[in-house]
């Protein structure tokens, strides 16, 4: 599997991982699908090419990823500076798998790693991922991984390897309240989660 980053994809290749968002959009009837695409995505701010083409997201304080196999779209998901703090970015950001990759741990072993990589070259404290109601549950298995038994099957480059923090409270997140888990990047810089505490 290769991964790159989307905006040194050519113009065709851009289409190309457009096809593969349409496709996950009307193959797929999770959540999260709705952000993947839309006929006129020019339109509308939640999805992805939109986010890509139209905003600075991930273009100047941050990176998405795209990932294929035997040059087919296979995964994707992007890292950014959040708004909060330029200490702090968010991770795993749409974050899709096509359904035939998902038992491959692409987002534990490429997509996440290459997250946390951006964030130490780009001097970043803490990294978060942050979670809707409906994914919340996903944070049980990042808990789970991070204990003393799962530990030694993690190595450096894995998210979590050297600490694991979760939120007893939801913050808000780009005007969305979320939970979030962040490891910390720099132990000895703090943030006061609770100054953006959701209302």
């Amino acid at each position: 599997m290769n991964v790159c980053s989307f905006y040194t994809l050519s113009k065709k290749e851009q289409q190309l991982f457009f096809d593969f968002c349409k496709v996950s959009y009307y193959s797929s009837v999770l959540p999260a699908a709705a952000n993947m695409w839309h006929e006129k995505w020019e339109e509308h701010p939640n999805t992805l090419p939109f986010l890509l083409l139209k905003t600075n997201r991930f273009k100047n304080k941050g990176e998405f990823f795209v990932i294929t196999d035997n040059n087919k779209f296979v995964a994707c998901g992007g890292v950014y500076v959040s708004d909060f703090s330029d200490d702090i970015a968010i991770a795993g950001t749409r974050c899709w798998v096509d359904t035939c990759y998902r038992n491959k741990l692409i987002v534990r072993e490429i997509l996440l790693p290459q997250h946390k990589i951006w964030c130490i070259k780009n001097n970043i404290k803490q990294i978060a991922l942050s979670f809707n109601n409906y994914n919340k549950s996903l944070i049980a298995t990042f808990k789970r991984q991070s204990i003393a038994g799962y530990k030694s099957k993690r190595k450096p480059h894995h998210l979590f390897f050297k600490n694991f923090n979760e939120l007893s409270f939801l913050v808000t997140v780009r005007n969305t309240k979320q939970w979030v888990i962040y490891e910390k990047l720099d132990d000895t810089w703090e943030f006061n989660w609770r100054s953006i505490i959701a209302v």
